[in-house]
């Protein structure tokens, strides 16, 4: 049985123990040679907990933006992917090859489009519902990445961290001996659903002030949880992320033009790897 260190393939991993971080996979490709990476919907992670706490979470939307038409959804409901809203609005197409965003740069979020398609209260992962959240936090704090870099950035030491690096910057993989173009998400009124990006350290850096023991729900509200493990994940045009946490173990690991949800397969694989080994040893 192949280890996960042998896997073939663009993709970075360290993984933290009570011993401190661990590089498992080390920068090669275009890791060696640039340094900023996407996070794609990790990014939500600094956006639902930015909201948590400098919201009213349980007021209803409208309250800051009157002309959403659903008078009922809430913050919270943005937060957890419960208000009804759709993936992204009837006007975009998430086509294979296209850039669902493009269209969006530079022009403001259509209120308009938030019209939920599913029972409030019931999961639906929503693009448009964090478009949305980042409309709050600008109606309230006058930019939503300025508020995040506030009560998010800043205190998990995190500098790099920016919407739209400078192209010699960005970790892409290459087609045809030409880096693949990544979505416009930063630059759109859907960056934060997904537009963060920043050096590898710095995602490891989230996730160790994520995760700090005893600091409560907050910094971890828009986080998946199952059992005992606990994620958040981000999948864009050739790129994908996941921060891990599971038996006190936690994983971060980035991949380049890979099948979807492979960087959440390569990190669960560490995480048992390294559960056995400490069972075992």
């Amino acid at each position: 049985m192949r280890t996960p260190c042998e896997l073939r393939g663009l993709w970075r991993a360290s993984l933290r123990t009570a011993d401190g971080w661990r590089t498992v996979r080390e920068p090669r490709g275009p890791y060696a040679t640039a340094s900023m990476l996407e996070w794609g919907s990790i990014t939500k992670g600094l956006v639902g907990t930015t909201a948590w706490l400098t919201l009213e979470v349980e007021r209803p939307v409208a309250h800051y933006l009157p002309e959403v038409p659903d008078a009922e959804m809430t913050v919270a409901d943005l937060v957890h992917h419960t208000s009804g809203l759709p993936r992204l609005p009837v006007t975009m197409h998430d086509r294979l090859f296209g850039d669902p965003y493009r269209k969006a740069v530079g022009v403001p979020l259509d209120l308009g489009t938030a019209v939920p398609v599913t029972p409030r209260g019931q999961f639906a992962y929503s693009n448009l519902g964090y478009a949305l959240l980042g409309a709050v936090l600008d109606e309230v704090h006058g930019d939503w990445f300025a508020a995040v870099r506030q009560h998010v950035l800043e205190p998990a030491g995190i500098s790099s961290a920016a919407l739209v690096p400078a192209d010699a910057d960005r970790v892409a993989p290459k087609l045809f001996g030409r880096a693949i173009q990544p979505w416009a998400l930063g630059e759109s009124s859907f960056a934060a659903a997904g537009g963060v990006w920043s050096t590898f350290d710095d995602l490891c850096r989230y996730a160790d002030w994520a995760l700090e023991p005893g600091v409560g729900h907050s910094r971890t509200v828009s986080w998946q949880r199952e059992g005992a493990s606990i994620w958040i994940n981000g999948e864009v045009r050739a790129a994908g992320a996941v921060i891990a946490n599971a038996a006190g173990v936690t994983a971060v690991v980035h991949t380049l033009a890979k099948a979807p949800r492979a960087a959440d397969a390569i990190a669960t694989a560490f995480i048992e790897q390294e559960v056995r080994s400490k069972r075992d040893g």
